[in-house]
């Protein structure tokens, strides 16, 4: 049955509707098309019906037109709406491998994200990152994983690698649209390409990384040999590259060797340690590998052999560089051969602990031979000698594997030597014990009572710093906020932090009892604060409040505003005052920023402010930066009093 004038009429229709039925009668259009509907009128009573109308409304006096074409109308929408039909010409065939699949997702709800992926500018980050945590399935539809693929060379790097991840996390669906057009001789895009591929698919992809390699440059390269770590049939390549790469492809061919578990790479190790220990050590660092292990902690006990043999053997920039290797490569690695390497570090106590000579400008100088534990700092507590600084390797350890052996090993040895052998012993009770019994366990070992120190003000607290360093709340959870640093990432096109270590218990009110007790320590202490009803937190709002108005203090003021806040605390009266008068100084440039986070009016911040004004002119408090604008004080104060 031919349809076209029932179409006919509809658009005549919609047209009157929007004229206006002033000239109905003279619309010859819609005579025409109700013309050329009466031959279907008789097919069917719906058709005879709309005929009917046709004939009704063209006849009506103007005034009854508006109600009959309205009516009219709808009921030929609805004949028009039955007929539709979906479809295109052509066989209908599935959507090859890899492309994504279908969503039931409107085109309009891509849009943003698809637009985000193909096109530049700013803003572009945000929105697909919204979109992996909102929608993570728009990601697998057809339209959109081509476009994250192609995205893996969007020019601005960060939102390349955020896409990098996000494919990473769909698992191995998308590796045959990482295959097409992939160009071995590219750059960063094809590398990340690689790296996507070798983490989700693994060795099942062996026989491309292979295929791809001899003609494959810097950094796919890079990529390419790395990859080739997951299949153990490929060690003797591996041996190979790293006699025939140079720089960076060699440390990837030694990182890819460093992680497996095969006879010929463990005698490439012994051959290479032979010639450069340290070099061989720096290529284990965070693995995993059985063999590594064994390697690594048979070296150190070489070392440790070498000094009970000497004890005062000389130190020099070598022995320096090849311990400081030794024991970073040590670090979260596990099994009975690693608890006998800390054990036998323990047994040397301070014997390392001395300076050691190194040659600068042509001559010989000496200094202290200490290692960095809480990253390349100038603070003094981050370079700690020999036997403070592999206490802080065992706790490490500890914090990214929670491993049995190492946490029975940290609690061995904090009973056996004390002094730094406490705090991984107290880690290990913090991740892995109930928050009652990790609190029982650091009041046993940093009180008084239990006689391992000799400076024991000083020794606790640094025990207890080392123990809470980077722990603090965050999202719902207690979270280590450290990371171990992996060397390999160093040849990764890109890279995703390891997970921060989360406590599975909050910890026991011992431990703010503690922090208050030794003192000093105001910023741990304000790291752990979270919405709780406990009696300790009035202790803790009424420490925070003397700390902060007593005496120069390791917070800032905001800080401990935010803390007392948590802490439900209510007395703000003079706040501010005692607080400058406690810092002897105040800053013109922070005074608003300061007072903003006061939870009081704006004319108790005036009063405040106006007090402190008066301090400074009266010489009683210093000015920072030597800057003070009168003028601009009082325009402050009048703003908080108008509030």
């Amino acid at each position: 049955m031919n349809l076209q004038p029932l179409y006919d009429v509809k658009s005549r229709l919609e047209q009157a509707a929007i004229a206006g039925t002033g000239l109905l009668g003279e619309d010859f259009r819609l005579q025409r098309a109700a013309e050329g509907l009466k031959p279907l009128a008789g097919a069917s009573p719906v058709f005879g019906k709309i005929d009917a109308g046709l004939d009704k409304l063209l006849a009506a006096p103007a005034a009854a037109r508006t109600g009959l074409l309205l009516d009219l109308l709808a009921l030929v929408d609805a004949v028009a709406y039955t007929q539709g039909k979906t479809g295109a010409p052509g066989d209908l065939v599935p959507l090859s491998a890899g492309n994504g699949q279908y969503q039931e997702t409107a085109y309009s709800q891509l849009h943003p994200l698809l637009e985000a992926l193909t096109t530049t500018g700013g803003g572009r980050m945000e929105t697909i990152r919204s979109a992996w945590e909102n929608h993570p399935a728009f990601f697998t539809d057809y339209r959109v994983l081509p476009a994250l693929v192609a995205g893996l060379g969007d020019s601005y790097g960060e939102i390349a690698d955020q896409n990098a991840k996000i494919v990473k996390n769909l698992g191995s669906a998308a590796v045959p649209l990482l295959k097409k057009g992939f160009n071995a001789a590219g750059k960063k895009e094809m590398a990340r390409r690689v790296q996507v591929m070798e983490e989700t698919a693994g060795a099942a992809e062996n026989a491309w990384y292979l295929e791809q390699l001899p003609r494959a440059k810097k950094p796919v390269r890079q990529a390419l040999i790395l990859a080739l770590r997951h299949d153990a049939a490929n060690a003797q390549t591996l041996i190979g590259l790293c006699q025939t790469e140079k720089k960076e492809c060699r440390q990837a061919a030694q990182f890819a060797l460093a992680r497996m578990e095969t006879d010929e790479s463990r005698a490439y190790w012994e051959t290479l340690a032979q010639k450069d220990m340290g070099g061989a050590a720096a290529a284990m660092r965070l693995s995993s590998a059985r063999t590594a292990a064994e390697m690594t902690a048979g070296w150190f006990l070489q070392m440790v052999e070498r000094v009970k043999e000497n004890p005062d053997m000389p130190l020099d920039a070598e022995v320096f560089g090849l311990l400081g290797r030794l024991r970073t490569a040590m670090e979260c690695k596990t099994g009975p051969e690693v608890c006998a390497a800390f054990r036998a570090a323990a047994s040397l106590g301070a014997a390392l602990d001395r300076d050691y000579t190194y040659e600068e400008n042509g001559k010989t100088k000496t200094g202290p031979m200490r290692f960095y534990c809480r990253g390349a700092t100038t603070d003094p507590d981050s370079q700690r000698y020999f036997s403070a600084a592999m206490p802080f390797t065992l706790m490490r350890s500890i914090q990214f594997t929670r491993d049995g052996g190492l946490c029975a090993l940290a609690g061995e040895l904090a009973e056996a030597c004390g002094g730094g052998w406490i705090a991984p012993a107290l880690c290990a009770a913090l991740l892995t014990e109930d928050s009652e019994t990790a609190g029982q366990r650091a009041k046993e070992l940093l009180r008084p009572k239990f006689k391992l120190f000799g400076r024991k003000d000083t020794d606790t607290r640094v025990i207890l710093q080392d123990v809470l360093w980077g722990l603090c709340w965050h999202e719902g959870h207690y979270v280590y906020m450290v990371y171990a640093h992996d060397p390999a990432n160093s040849v990764k096109a890109f890279f995703d932090h390891e997970e921060n270590p989360v406590l599975t218990r909050e910890p026991d009110p011992a431990w703010f009892e503690l922090l208050m007790e030794t003192g000093g320590l105001d910023t741990a202490l304000m790291n752990l604060l979270r919405p709780m009803d406990h009696p300790v937190m009035d202790k803790v709002g009424k420490y925070l409040y003397l700390r902060a108005t007593h005496g120069k203090n390791s917070g800032g003021f905001i800080q401990y505003v935010r803390a007392l806040i948590q802490c439900g605390w209510k007395d703000w009266d003079g706040f501010f005052v005692k607080y400058a008068q406690a810092q002897g100084e105040v800053s013109y440039y922070s005074i608003q920023t300061m007072l903003n986070e006061l939870p009081v009016s704006g004319k108790e911040k005036a009063a405040q402010l106006r007090t402190v004004n008066d301090l400074i002119g009266a010489k009683r408090i210093r000015v920072q930066h030597g800057r003070w604008p009168d003028a601009q004080i009082r325009q402050i104060i009048a703003q908080w009093e108008n509030e």
